[in-house]
C-alpha cells in the first residue's frame, strides 16, 4: 500500500507543522503582504494558521519579513482578518454555487424537509435572519445532521440558487458538505465564534 504525500507546512505564528490545505499561504507583493487563498499567485510564501492567536503572533513579530526574506509590510490585524475572512466567505460562496449546479443542493423549507425525511442531508445551513417558525419547523422533525452552521442572509442565500428568498440549505453531498463544514471551521477559528 502506498502513502500519498501531503506537503506540510510551518505556521510562522505557532510554529507548529500542518498540511499544505490546513493553512493560509501568505505571498509579498508590490505593496505588501497578500493573502492569497486560492493559491494561485507566484513568489516566496509563508503559511499561518486560519486562527486569531496565529494570525496576531505572525504579524506583531518580524515572522512575515523573516519567512518572506525581504521587507514586506505586514498588514495590521484587522486588516488581514477581514480580508481573510472575506476570502473565506466567497470560497463557501463558491462551493454552494457549485452545490447548486451538481444538483446536490436542497434550497428552501420544504425541500429540505423532504431532504431530511429521506436521511439524504449532509449539512445544513441557516440564514442569519431565518425565521424561527423556519429553524423551529426542520428542527423538529426528522433527525438533523451533525453539521450545521448559520450563514448569509435569505436574499444572499437566494442569489446563491437563482432564487429571491431561501431561508435554509442542505448539502446533500459528503464531498461538498465536507469542504464547506471546513471552511466554516477556519472561519468560527478565526471569528472565535460559533457560526
Amino acid at each position: 500500500m502506498t502513502r500519498h504525500h501531503q506537503p506540510q507546512r510551518t505556521c510562522i505564528g505557532c510554529r507548529q507543522v500542518f498540511g499544505k490545505d490546513e493553512v493560509v499561504r501568505i505571498v509579498a507583493g508590490p505593496a505588501g503582504a497578500v493573502i492569497d487563498y486560492r493559491e494561485k499567485l507566484p513568489g516566496r510564501a509563508a503559511y499561518v494558521c486560519p486562527r486569531l492567536d496565529c494570525i496576531q503572533k505572525a504579524l506583531s513579530r518580524e515572522n512575515l519579513s523573516r519567512a518572506l526574506h525581504g521587507r514586506t509590510a505586514a498588514p495590521d490585524t484587522d486588516t488581514f482578518v477581514g480580508q481573510l475572512a472575506a476570502s473565506i466567505t466567497e470560497k463557501i460562496r463558491s462551493l454552494l454555487t457549485m452545490a447548486v449546479k451538481a444538483g446536490s443542493l436542497a434550497a428552501g423549507a420544504s425541500a429540505v424537509d423532504d431532504a431530511l425525511q429521506k436521511g439524504r442531508v449532509e449539512m445544513l445551513i441557516f440564514a442569519g435572519d431565518v425565521s424561527e417558525g423556519t429553524r423551529g419547523k426542520l428542527c423538529s422533525g426528522s433527525p438533523l445532521p451533525s453539521r450545521q452552521a448559520t450563514l448569509f442572509t435569505r436574499d444572499e442565500m437566494g442569489q446563491m440558487v437563482g432564487r429571491e428568498l431561501v431561508g435554509v440549505v442542505g448539502i446533500l453531498e459528503k464531498g461538498f458538505a465536507d469542504a464547506v463544514g471546513n471552511e466554516v471551521e477556519r472561519l468560527k477559528g478565526l471569528l472565535n465564534k460559533h457560526l
